[in-house]
Parts: structure tokens; C-alpha cells; sequence
């Protein structure tokens, strides 16, 4: 007849695994929750430093509308291309920037990364301004009798001379960020809208007065 089995103990050794383990555990979720209140409160300061900037760009783009706002009126279809050419410039700004901060993290190569995304902006530029310029144009003409080859040309050049002036910089200030040690998302797109809302502003009503 078989003596029945007894029952498991734990020794000593294994308590103070045990224990240890607890402690090791409490230990390193403290530290976890500590470094994700830090990256929290560094992430806030980014966004908040990034907005600054971006409303300080809209508040120059707002004065410098409001004081060429006669000359862009007298320029017929300007206002119908305004807003569209806005919002192009800056959406293919802000994706060069998030492609350029996401490539960085795989390709040392800087340089070829920067090149390589401002010349395809750049393409794209080119492509959708002179799409945006012909639908414009056409709708111009045909709607508020307005000059076709006015449009297509004031939005192709402000697309174009936008695309060719904040490109390189905001490519430029993403890989600068990323290098510091700084999110570029956070960042660089307040600024980078900031700042491209402020000069396709200026530079149609530069364009503007030309060609009035």
C-alpha cells in the first residue's frame, strides 16, 4: 500500500524569489509610469511650441491678406484659387515631413533621404498645381467670366515657388529636429503649416499685382 502523497512546500529559496519577483515588478512599473509622464510632458511642450508657431504664421498670413486684399479682389478667380492652393501646399509639405521623419529611422543616408523627398514633392507640386489651375481656370472662365491662362499661371508659379522655397527648409528643419533628439511630429507640422499658409499668402498677392 502506497503512502499518500504530501502536500508541495514552498522552500525558503522559493519565498524569496517570489518576493523579489514582486518587488522587481512594482519596481519596474514605477519606472515605467515615471518615464511615460516625462515623454508626456516633453510631447505637450513640443505640440505646444509647434501651435505657437503655427498660430504666429496664420496671424502674418491673416495681415499680410488683409492688406493686399484689394489687388487680389481686382484679380478675378484669386479667391477661388486661394483657399485650394492653401491647403495643397501645406498637405504636401506636412506628408514630405512625416516621409522624411520615418525614413530617417531606417536610412542613415540623410542627405539622399532629403533629396530624394523634396524632388518627388516638387514633382507633385508641379502635377497638382497645374491640375488645380486648369479645374480653377475653367471654372473661372466659365462661371465668373475670368481669364483662364491668369489662373493657370498664378496657381502653377505660387505652387511652384512655395514648393521650391519651404520644401528644402522645412526638409532641412525635420532632419534637424529628428537629429536633436526631438519628435518632428510633434513639431514640424505646426510649423510647417504656419509657415506655408503665410507664404503662398504673400506670394500671390506678389504674383497678383503682376499680373493685374
Amino acid at each position: 500500500m502506497t503512502a499518500p502523497a504530501k502536500p508541495s512546500t514552498i522552500i525558503g529559496a522559493d519565498l524569496h524569489d517570489i518576493q523579489y519577483g514582486h518587488r522587481r515588478h512594482r519596481h519596474w512599473h514605477y519606472v515605467y509610469k515615471k518615464q511615460r509622464k516625462k515623454a508626456e510632458a516633453i510631447s505637450s511642450r513640443q505640440i505646444m511650441f509647434g501651435q505657437i508657431i503655427a498660430l504666429c504664421g496664420s496671424l502674418v498670413a491673416g495681415y499680410v491678406l488683409e492688406i493686399n486684399k484689394e489687388h487680389i479682389v481686382a484679380f478675378t478667380g484669386a479667391l477661388l484659387l486661394l483657399p485650394g492652393i492653401i491647403d495643397l501646399a501645406a498637405s504636401i509639405t506636412g506628408a514630405m515631413c512625416a516621409k522624411i521623419n520615418h525614413k530617417l529611422e531606417s536610412d542613415r543616408h540623410v542627405f539622399k533621404v532629403l533629396y530624394s523627398s523634396v524632388a518627388f514633392s516638387i514633382f507633385l507640386t508641379i502635377f497638382s498645381g497645374f491640375v488645380v489651375g486648369l479645374t480653377g481656370g475653367l471654372i473661372g472662365e466659365i462661371f465668373f467670366d475670368a481669364t483662364f491662362w491668369k489662373i493657370l499661371v498664378l496657381c502653377q508659379s505660387s505652387m511652384l515657388i512655395v514648393g521650391l522655397v519651404a520644401y528644402p527648409l522645412m526638409a532641412g528643419i525635420t532632419a534637424l529636429v529628428k537629429k536633436s533628439g526631438y519628435d518632428p511630429d510633434n513639431i514640424v507640422g505646426p510649423v510647417e503649416t504656419g509657415f506655408t499658409d503665410a507664404l503662398m499668402v504673400v506670394t500671390v498677392s506678389l504674383i497678383v499685382r503682376l499680373l493685374v
